[in-house]
């Protein structure tokens, strides 16, 4: 009966993952390949998570056996009992035959002499053994996790309910106006940083949100709990928790279950706008949340407004973003997900713990290795690596997903190698910083140029230098991703590197180049930064001279003097910006062209540096630049004017008090005032 117990629950198992797996990749592959509404991936994941234990079910009560179906002999492995006769019976006596029993061969009848005929116990069957680790190791997570629910309880515990009667109105109302027949509970406590739904009806909110939200932040928060009521999430969350752990050995529904996680957000963000009129006050408030956050999780998956801190980002300008439209799952995708599990029960193939043939397998699918044990499918490297992308709580702790990835680093494909490299890099795992670095010298360059990206995330001083090495790499792109790299480090990068880079045929290259010898500070990179001065990118022309100011070497102050004559109005902006930083003298007449310059911007700085230094001779274009156009120019020729110690400048400030602009005669005015004093 064991045995037969065992066999029947070890095939349901091997059934589940064939199915679960078939369902859980094609919802991955659908999510990757379709742009789909939060709603759509809703359904999609929830029917992948569920429609494995359905289809699993299903197929074995009924006895459907697709082709490609195999069956278990459940005592196959075991070898036949022993037969010990007792002293006063005959060797020839006919014993009955176990072996027979096993395949349901009628056994030779036995001599009344076997009734005292003693059995050896059977050793245990493989499908026992199989079943009894799983049910151990699924008890023991299963188990783990409801503990956790009780710490969670247990940490929460002081939480006491809401008297704030606005606060409660509110809470009511939407709960109206929502459909429900009672207002959820509203409980507070200092325990907790964001905002959770807990059970079916109440919602548990941090003591700050009682005092540093508005009351329209206040109503946003309540909206967006009270939708993950009406959904039912917190119970989803605990359903698709405990899936995770009692069917341990399917790791796409972690995946599953986080998709779920991230959906419900994004719905319940959608269900508040449409409850508040308005996404600005939710996205105030989760953005004012965020800054409440502690470092450490509940402990557990739970219903809660900023609970998946990765999303923050893409909620908040989701939230802002005008006249977005709330996407309803359409009937289509229901009615899809219904024909996909019964396609699934109709198709997949299945395991029976039926004994057919002596052999313990009749034939093997792909999904099952000699012996009945599970083996991965080789699309789950790949999976794996693009599961972690998403980056939803994934901590130095979780060793098999990120020891996969850097294994996946050497993989033959090269997407996948791509992808690894990609989500290691936001996994940011020390660990996988020698597997990077080995990957800089692939043969693929978008390898190497992932590889270098990621590695720019670490910061890591072994990096530095296999990174400066790939700045003579002959791909564009993985010079440019390498530089970027190098630019998240504060030291060690070594200058001559990079200096080599301001000859590069990619004016991005070159302009990122200049940038950083600027932030280097490295006087050796002045020479061929002058020489840029020509360089046919105003960009790159614009760089150099912000570099060489940075370098505070005025012994290049006449290239940049040059520059003030530049075709383009942003290099003599920054040429001037450039030549004040060094306190480098500027041609009276050079400056009194600038008063005149075609762009704003260049009167404008031209005007602050002519007050600076006191050029009188720039009085009667300062008087007529009170005129100017532009507002930003007639304000620094007013404080211009009240730098110049001269009795001309005075009789400009005085003639401004009658300007049609109240701030130049008001400036005008505060300059007049304190030349009296």
């Amino acid at each position: 009966m064991t045995d037969s117990l065992s066999s029947t629950l070890l095939a349901w198992l091997l059934t589940y993952l064939v199915h679960s797996t078939a369902l859980l990749a094609l919802a991955w592959l659908i999510s990757r390949t379709r742009r789909l509404s939060p709603a759509a991936l809703d359904i999609l994941w929830k029917t992948a998570l569920v429609g494995g234990l359905v289809t699993a079910t299903v197929q074995l009560r009924f006895d459907v056996q697709p082709a490609g179906s195999v069956s278990l002999a459940p005592s196959a492995a075991a070898p036949s009992a022993t037969r010990v006769l007792p002293e006063h019976q005959s060797a020839g006596t006919t014993v009955p035959d176990t072996r027979a029993d096993a395949i349901g061969v009628p056994a030779t009848p036995a001599s009344p002499a076997t009734a005292d005929a003693f059995v050896a116990p059977a050793p245990i069957a493989t499908h026992t053994i199989a079943v009894l680790v799983w049910g151990i190791i699924a008890l023991v997570l299963a188990l783990s996790f409801a503990a956790r629910r009780l710490i969670l309880v247990g940490r929460i515990g002081d939480r006491r309910a809401v008297q704030d009667g606005r606060l409660l109105d509110e809470l009511n109302l939407l709960a109206h106006n929502a459909g429900f027949h009672r207002s959820p509970r509203l409980t507070s406590t200092v325990r907790i940083s964001s905002p959770i739904a807990l059970g079916v009806r109440e919602i548990c909110v941090p003591e700050t949100a009682l005092t540093h939200l508005d009351l329209e932040q206040q109503r946003s928060m309540l909206a967006h709990e009270l939708a993950h009521l009406a959904r039912r999430d917190p119970l989803w969350l605990a359903f698709a928790s405990l899936v995770e752990r009692v069917f341990w050995f399917q790791p796409l529904n972690r995946i599953a279950r986080r998709q779920i996680a991230t959906s419900a957000e994004y719905l319940c963000d959608e269900w508040a706008v449409t409850r508040t009129g308005s996404g600005v006050a939710l996205a105030r408030c989760i953005a004012q949340v965020a800054e409440w956050i502690q470092a450490s999780p509940l402990g557990v998956p739970v219903a809660g407004m900023a609970e998946e801190r990765s999303l923050l980002v893409s909620r908040v300008e989701k939230l802002l973003e005008e006249g977005t439209p709330v996407v309803r799952p359409r009937r289509a995708l229901a009615i899809a997900a219904a024909l996909a599990i019964v396609g699934t029960i109709a198709v997949a193939p299945s395991v029976t713990g039926k004994t057919v043939r002596e052999a313990g397998l009749a034939s093997r699918p792909d999904s099952i290795e000699q012996g009945g044990e599970p083996k991965v499918p080789d699309a789950l490297p790949a999976l794996l690596a693009l599961a972690a992308s998403q980056r939803t709580h994934l901590t130095p702790a979780d060793s098999t997903v990120v020891i996969a990835l850097i294994a996946r680093l050497k993989d033959e494909d090269t997407d996948v190698r791509v992808a690894a490299a990609q989500s290691l890099g936001k996994l940011e795992d020390s660990r996988a910083v020698p597997g990077l670095i080995a990957a800089l010298r692939d043969a693929e360059s978008k390898v190497r140029a992932a590889a270098a990206d990621a590695l720019g995330q670490f910061k890591d001083p072994r990096s530095v230098a296999p990174l400066a090495a790939l700045l003579s790499d002959p791909n564009t792109d993985v010079k440019k991703e390498a530089l970027n790299a190098l630019s998240e480090f504060d030291e060690g990068i070594p200058a001559a590197s990079v200096i080599r880079l301001l000859d590069d045929r990619d004016a991005d290259l070159r302009h990122t180049a200049a940038h950083m010898l600027g932030q280097l500070r490295d006087r050796s990179a002045a020479p061929a930064l002058a020489k840029l001065m020509h360089d046919p990118s105003s960009d790159v022309r614009q760089a150099a001279i912000e570099a060489l100011a940075e370098l505070h070497d005025s012994a290049h102050s006449a290239d940049i003097l040059a520059a003030l004559t530049d075709t383009d109005a942003d290099v003599r902006k920054q040429a001037l910006d450039a030549l004040n930083e060094l306190r480098s003298p500027i041609p009276e007449p050079t400056l009194l062209a600038l008063l005149k310059d075609t762009n704003a911007d260049v009167r404008a700085k031209a005007a602050e540096l002519a007050g600076e230094r006191s050029v009188v001779g720039a009085i009667p274009a300062l008087r007529r630049m009170l005129e100017d156009a532009d507002g930003d120019v007639r304000e620094n020729a007013v404080s211009a004017l009240s730098n110049i110690a001269d009795p001309a400048a005075s009789a400009a400030l005085r003639a401004a008090l009658t300007s049609k602009d109240p701030k130049v005669r008001r400036a005008a005015a505060e300059a007049l005032g304190e030349r009296r004093d």
